[in-house]
């Protein structure tokens, strides 16, 4: 478990980012979490590598079970290219994230002869591009995120079974949390836990469509604890999505790095 003492994920609790003073009684927000206890095996002990066989025996996104995605965890730098056996990059990515965890990247196609198609983590939001798999290891998530902004809610499923419901703090009006499709990039333990981010934080694909930049990172966006539970279930931060510490507790356990997360206005 890798803990940091800083972070470049928006939201922190300030004046900056439209957030009412701190010292705002707690009471008055009281959110109704829940959390599903299953019998199943969680998404984090899920995760496995894919065995180094073949690839047409062991790896393709349309063969795999409903629910499930695949995931390239890179070896070394990853070149993105526009299309299979271009010979020109158009993105060259890092071994690891600014935070510290090895890259991924979701697979949406393939692969096929040694190519796949995957969403890329950064601007802008949804880009895709070309990586050749050779450059890469693959393993399976089990398990979905999905934010509903117009309820303020936060669902993580496996299958259709929702093992984790709860309210989400999201963007202001100025700042708003951007929709779409991403992935988990990073999922870390605070080296203080009563810091604005909570003890955990999850890193996302997303990026802000209005803050740039952030603590030395491009406006990335992740869902963490808070120290201001009160703000849980209000449109008040830079973009990122606040949930109470314990559930971003649970779900630094259970959510595995790659895992979809789908975002709705």
């Amino acid at each position: 478990m890798r803990r940091i003492a800083f972070s470049v994920l928006l939201c922190v609790t300030s004046a900056a980012c439209g957030v009412a003073d701190a010292t705002q009684p707690v009471a008055t927000v009281s959110p109704t979490t829940t959390v599903v206890t299953t019998t199943t095996t969680p998404p984090s002990t899920t995760t496995t590598v894919a065995p180094t066989t073949t690839e047409a025996e062991v790896l393709d996104v349309a063969s795999l079970p409903a629910g499930s995605s695949l995931v390239l965890g890179a070896r070394d730098a990853v070149e993105v290219f526009a299309a299979p056996n271009e010979s020109e990059t158009i993105r060259t990515l890092e071994p690891t994230t600014i935070l510290g965890t090895t890259t991924v990247l979701m697979v949406v196609e393939g692969p096929s002869e040694g190519w796949a198609r995957v969403l890329l983590p950064g601007r802008p939001n949804g880009a895709e591009g070309w990586v050749r798999t050779d450059e890469t290891v693959a393993f399976v998530v089990e398990g979905r995120v999905v934010i509903d902004l117009s309820d303020r809610t936060l669902s993580y499923l496996v299958g259709d079974t929702e093992i984790i419901a709860t309210p989400v703090g999201v963007g202001s009006e100025t700042h708003p949390t951007p929709t779409g499709k991403f992935f988990v990039t990073d999922s870390v333990a605070m080296a203080d836990p009563n810091s604005p981010w909570g003890p955990h934080a999850l890193g996302l694909s997303a990026r802000s469509n209005t803050v740039t930049e952030y603590n030395g990172g491009d406006g990335i966006i992740g869902i963490h604890g808070t120290n201001n539970p009160w703000s849980i279930g209000r449109a008040m931060s830079l973009g990122c999505l606040r949930v109470a510490n314990d559930v971003i507790t649970r779900l630094h356990d259970v959510v595995a790095v790659g895992t979809p997360v789908e975002i709705r206005a």
